[in-house]
């Protein structure tokens, strides 16, 4: 009988045993994920992690944050970065998302003490002037004169992207291009930075595309770079700089400056195309272009006649998007909006619900971590 139970014993032992001494802070970095992923609520999550630095650690982790989503299904907007006056030299401002009385609260509010959202790390390189280029995923992109870097503030991981090459005899201006942040495959650390350099009577359209795993820029050709406007075509925000781009799903959106269109890029195929705006709304109107919960494309429109109201358009997949408004967008839902402040900011809108309301002298980015 002795014999049989240390039998048992042994084939159920794993083939890497625990120490001899095991403690809260020796364990694998995949085991207290479990375990946390394991508790019925985000208030019992944020209890746990306050046991030890290392168990908030990984709490704080985007990967953490993603399969927490997945599985219980939280919103995970932690707040807006703001940059002063539009799209100056002045390093980004945050401001966290309003707190109610959810319990999922008390754990976003823990991972955003634990962010470096004011920069501390990225701000003793370079000369301290950061413009925030995107947003998306987490990262941060940021540039300062010729140099270019993503961040991560929940990490505090600084990535450095190498200088454009040069071409054509002409030396590389990153703020003289349209850059964006996008991600690369599955894994939660690999980035791609794109370039998009609009074409004049002088010089064609151009993308480029940087790959962090890579760690190198490449020509993109044949992605329907013609359709590409000139610059001056674009639409501009404060102080002639211009207005940024709005991720969406797989695709990136731009406003144009003249005319009832948006500029897109499929960024699975990496081709553009022009995209005609719902009916009613147009260049002058006030609207933004985003993302639902399951990461369906759709367009916010606020109409200002009469009662306020809020539109809310769906992108159809899998059209011909050549067309006219109509056949792109659907009228999901319209309903009274109600803000405390008339000029306030509004994001983060789940079941036509403001979640978010804030006033800011700026341009506001979400930071979500998807």
């Amino acid at each position: 009988m002795m014999k049989n139970k240390k039998k048992r014993k042994v084939t159920s032992t794993s083939t890497t045993p625990w120490p001899l001494h095991t403690t809260i802070d020796s364990l694998p970095d995949d085991v207290v994920a479990d375990i946390l992923l394991r508790l019925p609520s985000a208030a019992a999550i944020y209890r746990a992690v306050l046991a030890s630095e290392h168990w908030i650690r990984v709490a704080s982790s985007p990967t953490f944050l993603r399969r927490l989503r997945d599985i219980h299904d939280y919103p995970l907007l932690l707040g807006h970065l703001v940059s002063p006056d539009g799209h100056g030299t002045t390093p980004p401002c945050f401001y966290p998302a309003t707190l109610h009385t959810s319990d999922s609260d008390g754990l976003l509010a823990a991972m955003v003490r634990r962010g470096d959202f004011f920069l501390t790390r990225i701000q003793v390189q370079g000369s301290g002037q950061h413009v925030l280029e995107d947003c998306r995923g987490g990262l941060l992109l940021l540039s300062d004169a010729g140099t270019l870097r993503v961040f991560d503030p929940m990490t505090h991981r600084v990535s450095s992207v190498d200088q454009l090459p040069r071409r054509g005899g002409r030396a590389p201006d990153h703020r003289g291009r349209r850059l964006c942040l996008l991600p690369n495959g599955d894994d939660p650390d690999a980035f791609r930075v794109m370039s998009l350099q609009h074409g004049n009577a002088k010089k064609l359209a151009r993308l480029e595309v940087y790959n962090s795993c890579t760690r190198a820029w490449r020509v993109l050709t044949g992605a329907g770079t013609a359709k590409i406007p000139a610059r001056k075509h674009m639409a501009k925000i404060y102080r002639g700089q211009y207005a940024p781009a709005m991720h969406a799903g797989d695709r990136i959106f731009w406003k144009y400056d003249a005319a009832n269109l948006l500029l897109s890029l499929d960024t699975q195929t990496m081709t553009f195309s022009n995209v005609c705006l719902p009916p009613g709304v147009t260049r002058l109107s006030a609207y933004a272009v985003g993302e639902t919960e399951d990461g369906t494309c759709c367009l916010v429109h606020v109409l200002e006649s009469g009662n306020r109201q809020m539109q809310v358009w769906r992108f159809k997949v899998g059209d011909d998007h050549e067309g006219n408004g109509d056949q792109m967008w659907e009228l999901e839902r319209q309903v009274p909006l109600i803000l405390a402040s008339p000029s306030a900011c509004l994001s983060g809108c789940q079941t036509l619900k403001v979640e978010t309301e804030f006033t800011c002298r700026g341009l506001a980015r979400p930071f979500v971590i998807k």
